[in-house]
Formats: C-alpha cells, sequence, structure tokens
C-alpha cells in the first residue's frame, strides 16, 4: 500500500494545479453551458455542435471536470455525504454528456448511422437524443428505443455500463465510508 502514496500525491497536486489556474471553473461553466443548451436551447445546440473546435473544447471540458472530480472521490476524504453527493451528480453529468458526445462523433463521422432509433416513440433528434442514450446507458437502464449501431457504439456502449456501474460503487463505498467514520467518532 505504501508504494502508492508518492503516485497519489503527485496526482492529488496535478489536480489542485488545475483547480488554482482557474482551468477546473472554466470547465465546470462549459458543462454546465452545454448541459443547459441540451435541456433549453435545441437550435444552439445544433450550432455548437457542427463546429469541431467547439466539440473539442466542450469535450476536453467534460473529460478534464470528470478527471478531477474522480480523482477527488478516490483520493481525497470526503467532508460529508452532501458533498459527495454534489461530486457525484457533477461526475456523472460530464461522463453522461461525454459519452454522448463520442456518440454524437460516431453517428457523424466515424461509423454513420452510429445509433438507430425507433420511429414509435417520435421524431428522432440525434443532437439531443444521443445524450438521451448515453444516460440511459449509463444507468444500465436501456428502454430500447435507441440503440447502438457499429463496433464502436457498440464498445462505448458497454464501456459506458460498466464505467456507470463501477462509479455508482465507489460513491456507495465512499458514503458508506463516511457514515462510518462520523458513528466511530
Amino acid at each position: 500500500m505504501r508504494r502508492l502514496r508518492p503516485h497519489t500525491d503527485k496526482i492529488l497536486e496535478l489536480t489542485k494545479r488545475l483547480e488554482r489556474k482557474g482551468l477546473y471553473l472554466i470547465a465546470r461553466m462549459i458543462v454546465l453551458l452545454f448541459l443547459g443548451s441540451i435541456l433549453f436551447f435545441p437550435e444552439e445546440l445544433k450550432v455548437m455542435l457542427t463546429v469541431p473546435t467547439l466539440l473539442g473544447v466542450i469535450l476536453f471540458a467534460n473529460i478534464l471536470l470528470a478527471i478531477v472530480l474522480l480523482t477527488d472521490l478516490l483520493y481525497s476524504q470526503q467532508k460529508s455525504v452532501g458533498a459527495l453527493a454534489v461530486k457525484y451528480i457533477y461526475l456523472t453529468t460530464c461522463l453522461i454528456l461525454a459519452y454522448g458526445l463520442f456518440y454524437y462523433i460516431d453517428a457523424n463521422f466515424l461509423q454513420p448511422p452510429g445509433i438507430y432509433w425507433s420511429t414509435q416513440y417520435g421524431t428522432p433528434s440525434l443532437e439531443r437524443d444521443v445524450f438521451y442514450f448515453s444516460g440511459t446507458t449509463y444507468f444500465t437502464i436501456g428502454y430500447g428505443d435507441i440503440l447502438p449501431v457499429g463496433i464502436y457504439a457498440h464498445t462505448a456502449a458497454v464501456v459506458e455500463a460498466f464505467t456507470g456501474s463501477l462509479i455508482n460503487l465507489v460513491v456507495l463505498g465512499k458514503a458508506f465510508q463516511n457514515m462510518a467514520a462520523k458513528n466511530s467518532s
């Protein structure tokens, strides 16, 4: 166990540097603005997703924020279950958005069509439905109205479901650890 400590300290130091330089805050704002465009501004979302530079910045912000939050969850002692819940919500949102962006890129550039919709439930909207598909995959719900098509989408769906399950287990374990520490003191 002692051999992991220097690596842990380096990882924590790197995430602290990102927070001090403001990259963490900028990434958080980008992720929140992007989430808002998905929920409330579908036309602006279409524009954002058609500009490759903007698409790259949004994807980078999601991945950066997810790495910082995951590192914090794994290596830092959480102050309360409420603080843990807030970090979990941000981490989950970042991962769902990042996987949704991958499904969008796959559907448009890598292996079109990338996903298949059942038209039984209305007119599909690729720009929004990839994030719905990502959320149902992350939480392993899988309603079956949208299906991955192609090896990239299939692989991403399996990895996303595994990632979601693993993060849920880690957060649950941290919550129990936090509650046990409070009860013993």
